[in-house]
């Protein structure tokens, strides 16, 4: 019986999934932080180094996506991940509804 290796096992199917999951997850709440619109003051802070950490994190999970899918259907699925994220950030910002910037 062949020996089966940790990195094996580790980036299996679904750990590229989980792996590329979160790496647009990332990407999406970077690109948010750096976003005028973000509505959370923590995230604010990031500006530049946001929007060079989400074009790195979105770079790395399309090549997650491509490596384990193929080039089509790894675009789409990144993409489709990476807007719902994207979506989805806005949304918990106004329901979670932080303190108004002191004036």
């Amino acid at each position: 019986m062949p020996a089966v290796s940790v990195p094996a096992i580790a980036l299996s199917s679904l750990g590229f999934h989980g792996l590329a999951l979160l790496c647009a997850a990332l990407s999406a709440l970077a690109f948010y932080a750096a976003s005028p619109h973000c509505r959370w003051r923590r995230l604010r802070r990031a500006g530049r180094t946001g929007r060079q950490l989400g074009l790195l994190t979105a770079a790395v999970s399309l090549w997650l996506w491509m490596a384990d899918l193929g080039v089509g259907a790894g675009l789409v699925t990144m993409l489709c991940a990476w807007m719902a994220m994207a979506m989805l950030l806005p949304a918990l910002a106004a329901w979670h509804r932080p303190a108004r910037d002191a004036r």
